[in-house]
């Protein structure tokens, strides 16, 4: 909600500045030019003002109509071959349309006759030359600012997935250090020791390795599927000596999905927020289930519980696990909670499906 109150905020406020910036341009030219060169040259009066006004609100017309023509058609993400080409018709398109304005005023006024073709045309020309370039300038102006903001824009969107990262992993350490969470672990090694050591042992290592992977100030936006499962069959390990056979798990992992790149604690998230809002409130227990498979050119992740869907239970690690979506993937990225079918809770997630090799191939 917040990411979107923003969102709108920022909207609003480019809107208002692409006009402001609009309005002072056009406006600011049409006077200049009113001043400097038809003053000098004792031509301004009413009729030079009307055709003024028109070259100048054509201009603003023309120069918006391009910018929409722009966003809809993303001219901003083509290549240059195919974009020049484009810019250079929409200025001359524009530009003509700003002589013709203007000529059209001056020749209803009796100042030009553009009927004539050694005199009217000529200027006409002229005026469509000189237009366009001004429309050039226009468009060069507006796309340079667009890259810088973009380029600010994948700045900041950046930022906020490292904080966004860094509050996951300090909820998972919450999680994990919760007295309730260490209480149990402790109690469970306590009658573990005598009974089974060696088991006992695995299950120090096994939280050793949970902590370690929780509390290591990773940078990376991105990791392995692979190093991912392994904090997550970690944490499981643990959970199931505290729920003993309360705990049903099942695992249906494509093998070719291991070398897949997925945002840090995401699945790991999913399966604590499974057992804790789910399986954990039912008295006999219930099964989770890990299913993730790769579906040509995206990575499907499902964690389901046996259990009630509560909203309220999702809380801020479902929320925090969107908008670190949002802002990882251009791609459409999508993270949904249902309860299908009754007494099943399903969180799915739709990821790019993305590995190291294919980050770093060139490319074509």
């Amino acid at each position: 909600m917040h990411a979107l109150e923003n969102k709108t905020v920022l909207t609003d406020g480019q809107s208002k500045g692409y006009w402001t910036c609009q309005l002072l341009g056009w406006g600011g030219y049409g006077f200049v030019y009113f001043l400097a060169v038809l003053v000098p040259l004792h031509a301004a009066g009413p009729k030079q003002f009307a055709g003024d006004l028109a070259y100048c609100l054509t201009g603003l017309l023309g120069t918006h109509l391009l910018r929409s023509r722009i966003k809809l058609r993303g001219w901003s993400e083509i290549t240059y071959s195919k974009l020049i080409p484009r810019l250079i018709a929409g200025a001359l398109l524009v530009g003509a349309c700003q002589a013709f304005a203007l000529d059209g005023v001056l020749a209803l006024e009796g100042q030009l006759h553009i009927s004539r073709q050694d005199q009217g045309m000529a200027i006409v020309g002229v005026t469509i030359f000189f237009s366009a370039l001004l429309v050039g300038l226009w468009l060069a102006i507006y796309l340079s600012v667009q890259a810088v903001r973009r380029r600010r824009t994948a700045e900041l969107d950046a930022l906020r997935a490292q904080v966004l990262l860094r509050e996951a992993k300090l909820l998972s350490l919450q999680q994990q250090l919760n007295p309730h969470f260490l209480f149990n672990c402790l109690n469970s090694l306590r009658g573990m020791i005598d009974e089974d050591t060696r088991r006992a042992q695995e299950m120090v290592t096994r939280l050793a390795e949970l902590l370690r992977s929780s509390l290591r100030q990773d940078q990376r936006s991105l990791i392995t599927l692979e190093e991912e499962l392994a904090t997550v069959n970690a944490y499981l390990e643990l959970e199931s000596v505290r729920f003993e056979d309360r705990l049903r798990i099942r695992r249906d992992i494509d093998g070719g999905a291991a070398s897949a790149l997925v945002p840090p604690m995401l699945v790991q998230g999913l399966v604590e927020n499974a057992l804790k809002h789910g399986i954990a409130e039912l008295p006999g227990g219930g099964e989770l289930e890990i299913r993730i498979r790769r579906s040509q050119d995206r990575l499907q992740i499902e964690i389901c519980n046996t259990g009630t869907l509560r909203y309220d239970a999702a809380g801020i690690g479902t929320a925090n696990a969107r908008e670190r979506l949002r802002l990882l993937y251009r791609e459409p990225a999508d993270l949904s909670l249902s309860e299908e079918p009754p007494g099943w809770v399903r969180a799915t997630v739709s990821i790019p499906y993305q590995t190291t090799e294919a980050m770093c191939e060139p490319s074509s």
